[in-house]
């Protein structure tokens, strides 16, 4: 597993969504992200699954039942009292509210670890590639990802429990091989994309790397 803990006080996060999809380094090529990351679910026209957010612009549907969760950054004027990067469960009373104080956004689901620590998904036998994003209790923002497709989604969120970190939330993401992060700091590069699943038969995910139409960018706030 490889994970990047974020401290939203010194970077930025922001989301990027454009039907005409391009591959993690397209991506950080077009971004200048110090880091990138793949997004959430989209449909075969490359068309978001979940609402997104960008720049303060809405894509995608504005409910989808299936979406449990969401990531939300950069808080618009007048909101700058909210945490500047934030996971929340969109069942919980002013979701909604919440959503319209920010400018960066992205639902998924499921629910790996809630508030009160529970794995909100079901046992199975489906492994592959994971990708989740995940908030700590001093407000940190944790990008992970699993470089073998070893995890089902419910041994996935019963391990980030044994991690000595204590978690407030942590979201799944798109897996498998939709499984994305590319990361240039200083001389440290690191570029991954998963494996497809062996049971997944699709045109639509038959291309080596996959392209993706959404992802999270991470920036140094202040040119730093």
């Amino acid at each position: 597993m490889v994970l990047f803990r974020i401290d939203p006080s010194l970077w930025a996060m922001k989301v990027f969504f454009d039907p005409t999809p391009k591959t993690i380094t397209e991506w950080q090529e077009a971004t200048r992200a110090t880091l990138v990351v793949n997004g959430g679910f989209y449909q075969e026209n490359f068309q978001p699954a979940g609402r997104i957010i960008a720049d303060g612009t809405y894509y995608g549907p504005a409910k989808n039942r299936h979406m449990k969760g969401m990531f939300l950054a950069e808080p618009r004027k007048g909101f700058e009292h909210l945490p500047p990067a934030v996971l929340i469960d969109l069942k919980e009373e002013g979701a909604e509210e919440k959503m319209k104080a920010y400018n960066q956004g992205l639902q998924s689901f499921p629910i790996l670890l809630d508030p009160q620590g529970l794995v909100r998904v079901n046992p199975s036998t489906f492994q592959a590639n994971r990708t989740a994003v995940a908030e700590d209790l001093e407000g940190k923002i944790y990008f992970l990802i699993t470089e073998r497709p070893f995890f089902t989604l419910y041994d996935f969120g019963n391990y980030l429990k044994q991690l000595p970190v204590k978690w407030r939330m942590a979201l799944n993401l798109d897996g498998g091989s939709r499984t994305q992060l590319a990361v240039r700091i200083h001389r440290f590069r690191y570029t991954f994309s998963g494996q497809g699943e062996g049971k997944e038969v699709s045109r639509f995910f038959s291309s080596s790397p996959v392209k993706l139409p959404s992802v999270i960018g991470v920036f140094p706030k202040g040119g730093s």
